[in-house]
């Protein structure tokens, strides 16, 4: 039986991309071993999304929450998923839930949503209730995604971590979501954000647009270094914007090395195993391209408006 894509929560594309068609997945909602959550959002039947779903059913007042709540939203999740759902009641709820982890919190009206029917924290309490309890690059990931999807505000985010300050672990999630940018386009590319940050490299621009000396736009770079003339990408390929098949732009079109750009690629293992590493890397590359600055050698490539 072909296999589902990986993700918790899963669109039709990414489905498409595992090599299910249409029909195939339409079958498999029929079927009962996928769930639609709504929209071109999908579950495995028996993941922890509809885990969590049940565990709020089972006990009245329970709202899905934290990292289950992201799942429910489709926000990505740095790390697995919880091993049990997990769900807010009030401060003074009563009861229990087996198989489940219980936080007692407060909830706000503004920080419940209704999701098919289900009380869900809101994408901004989810947020915070991550910068609480999870690391930076979890919150972080998850917020990048939330605001690069318009599925939130910064205001709202900013008004559920004020609710939470005084609370364990607000000031980490003060600090964690000051961090975010809706620019970023993956979690690998959040995380880079992150590691760069903490490796007291300087502060990269992202998603800068290049032109060709002809002056059109051919690709945009997830970090672009102008003082030095050094790209990153983090995923290993570029943009390229003529192109939505990034593999066939790539063999297609002019490689940005040839524009005298100092090129540095790199994936989830580099940044997240040995990310002294990248830094070197990205070192090594502030330095050949101020070499090529020093040697009066053109920048064959034009920077657009990002």
């Amino acid at each position: 039986m072909r296999a589902l894509p990986t993700a918790t929560v899963f669109s039709r594309a990414d489905a498409r991309a595992a090599g299910w068609s249409d029909p195939a997945l339409t079958r498999a909602v029929r079927s009962g071993r996928v769930l639609r959550l709504r929209r071109d959002q999908f579950t495995v039947a028996a993941g922890p999304v509809v885990a969590a779903v049940a565990a709020a059913r089972g006990c009245s007042g329970s709202v899905v929450s934290h990292r289950s709540a992201a799942l429910v939203h489709g926000l990505p999740l740095v790390g697995p998923p919880p091993p049990v759902p997990e769900v807010t009641v009030a401060p003074n709820g009563t009861g229990d839930l087996h198989r489940a982890h219980l936080y007692r919190a407060t909830l706000r009206d503004v920080d419940v949503v209704e999701v098919d029917g289900l009380a869900v924290t809101s994408v901004a309490r989810t947020l915070a209730d991550l910068g609480r309890h999870h690391p930076t690059t979890t919150a972080v990931a998850a917020a990048d995604h939330a605001l690069h999807h318009e599925l939130t505000t910064p205001a709202a985010i900013a008004d559920a971590v004020q609710f939470c300050t005084r609370w364990p672990g607000g000031a980490r999630a003060v600090r964690s979501l000051a961090s975010t940018d809706a620019r970023s386009e993956s979690p690998l590319e959040s995380i880079s954000r992150i590691v760069i940050r903490r490796l007291g490299l300087p502060s990269p621009v992202l998603q800068q647009r290049i032109r060709d000396p002809r002056g059109i736009v051919i690709a945009r770079l997830d970090f672009y270094w102008d003082e030095f003339g050094v790209a990153g990408e983090a995923d290993g390929r570029a943009k390229f914007a003529r192109d939505a098949d990034v593999g066939r732009a790539w063999d297609r079109h002019v490689d940005l090395d040839d524009l005298g750009l100092q090129l540095v690629r790199w994936g989830w293992a580099t940044v997240t195993r040995t990310p002294r590493l990248l830094e070197t890397r990205i070192r090594e590359a502030f330095r050949r391209g101020l070499r090529r600055d020093a040697l009066g050698l053109p920048r064959r490539w034009g920077l657009a408006d990002s």
